[in-house]
């Protein structure tokens, strides 16, 4: 899945900065970057959650899961109020791992599909 978001993010930077659009480049690729930031301490948390020999979650798992929001909303009030990048293309970033899991879940459904194995 993060070569897909990966591929996204660059392929519309890419687009946006070809088509003349510097500003939404710069803020789509600094919304992607979150959103896969997100993304992998999200993934780490669940995997560490599922790995858990206790009931008590490490402290590093929760700061993680509290940072993620809290990076993601500071960086998006900083760009609205002071409008340095334009808030839309931040927010087109962040929705760059949903991209990347729907991509990715298409492809094993394909992969299922055409499967010859015998269930």
């Amino acid at each position: 899945m993060p070569r897909w978001m990966v591929g996204i993010g660059v392929l519309s930077t890419a687009v946006l900065l070809v088509v003349g659009q510097p500003r939404p480049a710069v803020g789509f690729a600094l919304g992607a970057a979150l959103g896969i930031l997100g993304y992998f301490w999200l993934h780490q948390a669940v995997v560490a959650l599922m790995n858990a020999q206790t009931a008590r979650v490490p402290r590093g798992v929760v700061l993680k899961i509290m940072l993620r929001y809290a990076l993601m909303l500071a960086g998006i009030l900083l760009f609205s109020r002071t409008g340095w990048l334009p808030v839309l293309a931040v927010f087109g970033g962040l929705l760059v791992p949903a991209a990347g899991v729907t991509i990715e879940s298409l492809l094993l459904l394909r992969a299922g599909f055409h499967s010859t194995d015998p269930a």
